[in-house]
Parts: C-alpha cells; structure tokens; sequence
C-alpha cells in the first residue's frame, strides 16, 4: 500500500502542515483542529482522509466514510453560522464501528469512539469496545447502516 497523505491539489495550494520540530512536510492538511478550516484561510475548509492531526492523544479522525460525513456535516453548520453572522460553535464527530464476528449465528462486536475537549482546549478520545458478542449488537449495526445509507444517499 503506497504511503496515505493528502491529495496533490492540497499540496500544490500550498496547505500541507509542517512538523513544528523538523519543519518537514507532515503529509496532511495544515488546520485548524477544531473548526476544520486552513489555518491560512478561514473560507477553505477540509473534510475527508486529507485531515490534519487533532489531537496529540490520538492523532487523526479515523479514515472512514461515516466520519467524513459527520465532519461534512458540521462544516456546513459552520458556514451556514458564518453566512447568518452567527459565532461559530465547535462541535464533535462520533465515531462508531461494529464488527462481524461469527455468521451462524450472526454475532457482532463494536467499538465507539467519543471525543469531548479538555480544560486546555485539546480534543480528548475515549475508546469503549462492546467486546462480548451479541446478535442484538447485529440489528444495531443494520439500524444504523440504514440511517447512514439515508443519509449519505438520500434514500
């Protein structure tokens, strides 16, 4: 698997982080951490696998398509504050994975990620596994595997 970083585009606009001990390219998206905008310019916006670090405790958002939506989604809130003169409110994605672990009979697994900002200002991740399996976690996971295909393709 070739080596994951930003898109070219993102590289040739100018916007890739540097480390803030080497000064060398970090590959990723320099932004804010909180507001998903680029530090050099509070009307680009970044949402997707070209993200930046935000946290020192765990690093990146996780490369998925659900959080990419909910990270989408707050972007839009944020320039739909901006458009109305509204101050901007930080928010938080979630991130939630459920796993198959057996097919007969369906069992699954699952691990939620929640995310909550310290006293410092720094984003904070809590892991919680649901690691005994369980067919009522399977119902979960089609549940919400319809409300994201809802909401993803406006089914």
């Amino acid at each position: 698997m070739p080596p994951h970083q930003a898109a070219d585009m993102v590289w040739h606009a100018g916007l890739i982080g540097k480390d803030a001990t080497t000064g060398k390219p970090t590959g990723w998206a320099d932004m804010h951490q909180r507001l998903f905008h680029a530090n050099g310019d509070d009307s680009v916006y970044f949402v997707g696998d070209l993200m930046g670090a935000i946290s020192p405790q765990f690093g990146h958002y996780p490369k998925s398509a659900h959080v990419a939506n909910f990270i989408g989604q707050i972007v839009a809130k944020y320039i739909a504050q901006r458009v109305a003169g509204q101050e901007i409110k930080p928010l938080l994605p979630d991130n939630l994975c459920y796993m198959m672990v057996n097919t007969e009979p369906q069992e699954e697994i699952s691990v939620k990620f929640e995310y909550e900002v310290d006293a410092k200002g720094q984003v904070n991740q809590t892991q919680i596994d649901m690691d005994v399996r369980s067919a009522d976690l399977v119902k979960e996971d089609f549940a919400w595997a319809r409300s994201k295909f809802s909401d993803f393709l406006a089914i």
